[in-house]
């Protein structure tokens, strides 16, 4: 009987190891997720500078064109 008290303790203790390894994964997940949604911020922000900096070097583009062709 001793033998069946110490297996199924064994079991228990095995489904406590499996849950806290099943939460920690999961934080783990949510942590990616973050950081993910983060990087995904930052290239969009980084996108929108490139565009208006793009417009800024047409329009100086542009001026100079203009006063060269003044000259």
């Amino acid at each position: 009987m001793d033998w069946m008290w110490d297996l199924l303790w064994a079991g228990s203790r095995r489904l406590d190891n499996l849950c806290k390894t099943q939460f920690t994964a999961q934080e783990a997940s949510a942590i990616m997720a973050a950081v993910m949604l983060r990087q995904q911020r930052v290239m969009r922000e980084d996108s929108v500078w490139e565009l208006e900096a793009e417009g800024v070097i047409r329009e100086m583009n542009r001026l100079v064109e203009e006063v060269e062709s003044d000259l």
